[in-house]
Formats: structure tokens, sequence, C-alpha cells
């Protein structure tokens, strides 16, 4: 049994984000983790839709997508793979002390790719981890989440294309400007 669960930790523990926890918060979550296997194909969650559970892949690739809210349109396209995870959402969650029962919204389709073997952590077990192991609060702890986040991976590609196409049409702006007004400038004749 030692073996099996060691095996199983040392899965873990190629997740990104287990990698630099202690082994106490790393066996506080080996024990509630639930391995879980996709197929090609499977909507593994929609957005909008409510998150019950962070998935930690060991094996596979998921497809990501991001809409704008189900408005219309395709924002962001993405791949997980190995030392990855999704469901996210749930951090934030788990770890507001005064979150009630109603779990948060996924802000993103996740579609099995190819066959996927995952780690689910469900929503209640990640709450009780969260309340049990205050090092889960860490600022480290949660830059690494951060780090390794699909959602905040999109927000940054998101903020930073904004900012170009902005200082883009200002440069295009003030190059059509200097253009009008040396077209208005009376010439020396």
């Amino acid at each position: 049994l030692f073996l099996i669960f060691r095996g199983f930790r040392s899965l873990v523990c190629q997740v990104h984000l287990f990698a630099s926890m202690d082994e106490q918060l790393i066996d506080a979550i080996c024990e509630r983790l639930q391995p879980t296997l996709f197929t090609p194909g499977t909507d593994v969650m929609q957005e909008g839709d409510r998150v019950n559970e962070m998935l930690f892949i060991v094996r596979g690739h998921l497809k990501t997508i991001t809409t704008n809210g189900g408005g219309g349109g395709v924002l962001n396209v993405g791949k997980l793979g190995p030392g990855l995870f999704c469901g996210e959402e749930l951090l934030p969650w788990a770890l507001d002390p005064k979150s009630g029962e109603i779990f948060p919204y996924s802000t993103l389709t996740v579609i099995a790719e190819t066959e996927v073997e995952a780690f689910a952590l469900k929503a209640e077990d990640l709450k009780f981890v969260a309340t049990r192991f205050r090092r889960l609060h860490s600022k480290q702890v949660q830059h690494t989440f951060r780090h390794y986040s699909q959602r905040w991976r999109t927000w940054a590609a998101c903020s930073i294309q904004a900012a170009w196409r902005r200082f883009v049409n200002r440069k295009l702006e003030e190059a059509r400007r200097k253009e009008e007004e040396s077209m208005k400038a009376p010439t020396g004749q």
C-alpha cells in the first residue's frame, strides 16, 4: 500500500502546482484525489456551467475554448497537457471562508483531444484542505497557481494584445495627424 501511495504521490508531483508544496499538504491532497480517465472528444466542462472539481493532467491533452461569455465568437483556444490543470475557478472559492455551497462558473469549455489520465479534486475536498492548511493561502502558492493557470494566461495574453492595439492605433493616429499638419502648412513660395 505504501508503494502504491508513493507512486501515486510521484504522479501528483508531476503537476507543477504541487511540485513546490510541502509533503503534509501534498499528502492531504493525495488522500482526496480520484483518478479519472477521459476518451477523445469527451466534454470535460462547459463554459458557464458550475465547476465542481479541479483536474490535474498526468497524461494526454485537453483543448480549451474561451468565448465572450457565450455571446458569440471564440476569444482563445488553448491546450492543456501533462503537469497542467483546469477548474482553477475553484481555488478562490475554496480560499474564501465566506463562500457558500454555490460553486463558481467555468470560464472555458474543456474537451479531451486525446485519451487523458487526470486526477480530480472535488470542490468539497479542496475546501477541506484549504481550511486545514493555511499555507495554501501563501503568496508563493498563489503565484505558482497563477503561473500555470490557463485562465490567467488567457487574461494576460488578451491584456497584452489590447495594449499593443492601443499602441499601434495611437502611433497611426499621430502619423496621420502629422501628415495632415504637413499638408496644411504653407509652403515657402
